[in-house]
């Protein structure tokens, strides 16, 4: 539902936020996290960076039309622009409406449709994709087809590598969507193996953490470029924070102004963050719709900065994050 996009890299960059209803910095020797997967049975499937965008994107098939789709662990469905839909001829339900909403609480209405989504050799049929409306407007993903949500990552059983730049696919000519891949804890993948939970009734996966000993829940988000405190959570610690001018620009173009803050001793499991740089956003649409697993409301998002610092291997049929190159 949450996906964070532009990168707070100087104060006068826009930020994205969207909401609904990531060649890396270091690579893997034979031996490391790449060899492992392989004798699993896995095949690399590369993800590229366009330019001036730090997150993951693939060209992959709609109905065997190539396009390119943002990798995004956030959005709990597969979006596709409407006219890319109809040149697919994507099989249109028009008996349903699917509402989604912009991280500020505007609604944008869109379509279902259905066919073949098929990612490096995996492929699923009649796969439900959300069909969203041509705008001229910027948006979180206006420079892409649409994006490929955790409905399509659970369906083709894949794995988000982050530093190496590659989706994860079990070698298969078919999976059956209505049981994916779940690969397990594994050795080799990884220093920290940390376990994810829902989103309350909602797909989306949270990573619990703590900040000065309180705990902290968190949405992984591939889409989010940069990690993000709700203002709702993050004012309650009385910590200080810096103006920026630097602008949110949720799925429907709706805007507000972010703040800059750093964070001490952030713990996830296992593994501790001394310092962690964060924007700082009001998240009351988020928070409303997103709750851990006692009912509390997120506190942020972890974007693209965290995982790519953290080596991150995200499994998300299998509701782990395997942190630290192995």
């Amino acid at each position: 539902m949450t996906r964070l996009l532009r990168s707070l890299l100087f104060p006068i960059l826009v930020i994205f936020l969207l909401t609904q209803c990531s060649s890396g910095p270091l690579g893997f020797r034979k031996g490391g996290r790449d060899g492992v997967l392989a004798r699993l049975g896995y095949r690399a499937v590369p993800l590229q960076k366009i330019r001036g965008d730090v997150r993951f994107s693939g060209v992959f098939k709609v109905n065997d039309l190539p396009m390119r789709f943002l990798v995004d662990s956030g959005a709990n469905s597969t979006d596709v622009d409407a006219k890319l839909a109809r040149q697919a001829g994507l099989l249109v339900d028009r008996r349903v409406r699917v509402v989604t909403r912009g991280a500020l609480g505007r609604e944008v209405s869109s379509g279902r449709g259905y066919g073949t989504l098929q990612i490096g050799p995996m492929y699923t049929r009649s796969f439900p994709f959300t069909i969203a409306p041509s705008t001229s407007k910027k948006t979180s993903t206006s420079s892409y087809a649409g994006q490929v949500g955790l409905d399509a990552l659970l369906a083709i059983g894949a794995l988000v590598d982050v530093p190496g730049e590659n989706l994860w696919v079990p070698v298969s000519s078919y999976w059956e969507p209505a049981k994916p891949r779940s690969l397990g804890e594994r050795d080799g993948l990884g220093r920290q193996v940390l376990g994810l939970e829902k989103a309350g009734r909602l797909p989306h996966l949270i990573l619990r953490g703590t900040l000065a000993g309180e705990p902290v829940t968190w949405v992984v988000d591939t889409g989010a470029e940069i990690s993000v405190m709700a203002a709702e959570s993050f004012d309650r610690f009385g910590l200080p924070s810096r103006t920026t001018n630097s602008r949110m620009i949720d799925a429907s173009g709706d805007r507000i102004a972010l703040r800059q803050a750093r964070l001490q001793d952030v713990t996830f499991g296992n593994v501790r963050v001394a310092l962690f740089e964060i924007a700082i956003a009001p998240l009351g649409p988020v928070r409303r719709y997103f709750t851990d697993a006692r009912g509390r409301p997120v506190d942020g998002i972890l974007g693209m900065d965290f995982l790519t610092t953290g080596h991150a291997l995200l499994d998300t049929g299998s509701g782990l994050i395997y942190l630290g190159k192995p």
